[in-house]
């Protein structure tokens, strides 16, 4: 009984500082929805080009690179040390050493009710579906279709959570 009072107690004081950090954050996001907890380690670079829906978790160590632009949409999950990298090195440039050569990039859209697992990248002008899956230490170059499931480096789609008739239904709930 003591283990379980003393484990309450330290998942409200967690959650007391997440709520403390999205207040913090709300100062200086382009937007920022209800119920959103920020975890410890949390890095957000370009604040004012990233939007976060309703209902989001930005578990330890996230990293989001919003310098192109990055979207968030309602109840998503980010794991611990996910990646968001909307901007990148160009190095196309025989003649110029990278770090000279500047960036290149695109914004990140993520839809409604995803969960990305720990350790994932989504890198440049990927867009993830409403209610999609990606699995831990994925690396996302592409977009990933609506209630699929992928994993891998670089991400390849596994299976869809549901059937085709499931997937009509569900891509036409609102999340908001």
């Amino acid at each position: 009984m003591v283990h379980t009072l003393i484990n309450i107690l330290y998942n409200r004081i967690v959650y007391f500082f997440g709520f403390l950090r999205s207040v913090f954050w709300r100062l200086f996001l382009k937007k920022m929805g209800r119920n959103v907890d920020i975890m410890k380690s949390v890095k957000i670079m370009s604040p004012q080009k990233v939007e976060i829906g309703h209902y989001v978790l930005l578990n330890d160590g996230v990293i989001i690179g919003g310098q192109k632009g990055v979207s968030i949409g309602n109840y998503v999950m980010l794991s611990y040390n996910v990646n968001l990298v909307s901007e990148n090195h160009a190095y196309q440039n025989p003649l110029l050493p990278i770090k000279k050569q500047g960036y290149f990039g695109g914004p990140i859209v993520i839809d409604d009710d995803v969960w990305i697992g720990a350790n994932a990248v989504i890198l440049p002008n990927v867009t993830i579906g409403k209610g999609a899956i990606v699995g831990a230490n994925a690396v996302v170059t592409n977009n990933v279709a609506p209630y699929s499931i992928v994993g891998g480096i670089p991400a390849k789609h596994i299976k869809y959570r549901f059937g085709k008739t499931l997937r009509t239904k569900a891509i036409k709930a609102t999340f908001s």
